[in-house]
C-alpha cells in the first residue's frame, strides 16, 4: 500500500509541475520596452464529447473565454495597481469592441503582431484553455448531458503566450498543467499566475 501511495505521490506532483517555459534571449529587454498590452480572447476546449450536445458545449466554450478574459486582466491590473508589475493592461471590454467593429470573429490564422497594431498594444496576450469541466454554470450545464458520458481525466491545461508588436514574434510562452479542481475562472487564473508569476517577464523589480 506505501508504495501505491508514493507512485500515486509522484505521479501528481509530476502532473502540476509540468511547467515549460519558452524565453526568447532578449525576453526581457522586449518586455520592459512595453507599457500596454492586451489580452486576446482566450481559446476555451471543454474536454466533453457529446455529439447531441455539441452547440451548448460551444456556447459554454465561449462563456468560459469571457471569463478567463476578464479574470486574468483584473488579475494583471490588481497587481500593476499594487506596483508588482508595471505593465497596464486595457480592459477587455475595449479589446472586444475594437475586434468586433474590425469583423474579427475568430483568431484562428490571424497575425499577432497585426492585432497589437488593430488594438494599439505594445503586445498581445494570446492563450489556449483545455478545461476537464466547465466553470461557470457548471451544474446547469450538466444537467443538460445525457447521463453516462465518458467522463474525462480532471486536468486542466493552460498555455500563455506573448507576442510583441514591433518584432511580431512571440516572447514568452508557459504551458502550465494541473490535477486540481477549479470552481470558477477566478481561482484558475489565481493558481495559473501564482505559478507562472517567477518567470512573469513584466515584474517592477526587473524594469531598468
Amino acid at each position: 500500500m506505501k508504495k501505491i501511495l508514493s507512485f500515486l505521490l509522484v505521479g501528481i506532483l509530476a502532473l502540476t509541475s509540468c511547467e515549460p517555459v519558452y524565453k526568447a534571449t532578449n525576453f526581457q529587454q522586449t518586455a520592459n520596452t512595453h507599457r500596454l498590452i492586451a489580452v486576446l480572447p482566450p481559446k476555451v476546449i471543454i474536454e466533453i464529447k457529446s455529439a447531441k450536445e455539441a452547440a451548448a458545449i460551444k456556447k459554454q466554450e465561449v462563456i468560459e473565454s469571457e471569463r478567463f478574459q476578464s479574470a486574468l486582466v483584473n488579475y494583471l491590473n490588481a497587481n500593476q495597481i499594487n506596483n508588482k508589475i508595471f505593465i497596464k493592461t486595457q480592459n477587455p471590454e475595449e479589446t472586444n469592441k475594437i475586434l468586433t467593429d474590425n469583423n474579427v470573429t475568430s483568431l484562428v490564422g490571424r497575425s499577432y503582431q497585426d492585432l497589437a497594431v488593430l488594438l494599439g498594444v505594445d503586445a498581445v496576450v494570446s492563450s489556449r484553455v483545455s478545461l476537464a469541466k466547465p466553470l461557470t454554470n457548471g451544474e446547469a450545464f450538466f444537467t443538460s448531458l445525457l447521463t453516462g458520458y465518458a467522463a474525462p481525466s480532471k486536468i486542466t491545461t493552460v498555455d500563455l503566450s506573448l507576442t510583441d508588436k514591433a518584432s511580431g514574434k512571440m516572447f514568452w510562452n508557459y504551458n502550465w498543467q494541473t490535477g486540481g479542481t477549479f470552481v470558477s475562472a477566478e481561482k484558475l487564473t489565481n493558481s495559473l499566475m501564482k505559478a507562472a508569476a517567477v518567470r512573469f517577464p513584466y515584474k517592477t523589480k526587473d524594469l531598468k
